[in-house]
């Protein structure tokens, strides 16, 4: 079974896999988070839903398309453009772009820090007081230039940060690199 991905109307999309969600909420219940609003979430909420939940973390996802809220009804949505939601009624904001070419989730269609659209620096422009984590590609710990864009990247963030790869899979496999850091407005 391949964990990454899911269904929804005849087309195969990206998906976060159950292990690195799970991870992701144990990281922020460490942090303290209580509310996350889950950015660009797709079809993930379903499953990042049950892992925060099971630490006794609310989480509302956001999406600007429509067909994810319609896949999952009963979970809390705020619809439209990541950037344009309401972010104060959370202590932590994920912003979890798409990552590869047409959401495939596949590591052929992995995009570069600088290919990824919502973009990192724009969701680091958006005023906030609170957690944000921001999901970059398994790669940018890869090639030079991954590592090159990931630290110019890193240059941009005010203060203290964490780097945490998150990975699934009995040989570890990196499937998401997560940065944490908090922000005043």
């Amino acid at each position: 079974m391949i964990w990454n991905t899911t269904t929804v109307a005849e087309v195969e999309t990206a998906s976060t896999d159950p292990r690195c969600a799970l991870q992701r909420a144990e990281n922020l219940a460490i942090l303290g988070t209580r509310s996350v609003l889950e950015l660009c979430v797709g079809p993930s909420l379903r499953v990042l839903e049950r892992a925060y939940a099971s630490l006794g973390i609310h989480v509302v996802g956001n999406d600007i398309d429509r067909r994810w809220i319609e896949y999952y009804p009963r979970g809390e949505w705020i619809h439209g453009h990541a950037f344009e939601a309401d972010w104060s009624p959370f202590d932590t904001v994920v912003f979890a772009p798409p990552l590869s070419r047409g959401c495939s989730g596949t590591r052929e269609d992995s995009l570069r820090v600088d290919e990824v659209y919502p973009s990192y620096e724009e969701f680091m422009a958006v005023p906030f007081v609170g957690l944000r984590c921001m999901v970059l590609p398994a790669r940018s710990l890869s090639t030079s230039l991954d590592r090159t864009e990931f630290n110019r990247l890193l240059s941009l963030i005010p203060g203290h940060y964490d780097v945490v790869p998150l990975t699934a899979g009995d040989r570890g496999i990196r499937k998401y690199v997560d940065v944490y850091y908090r922000s005043a407005a």
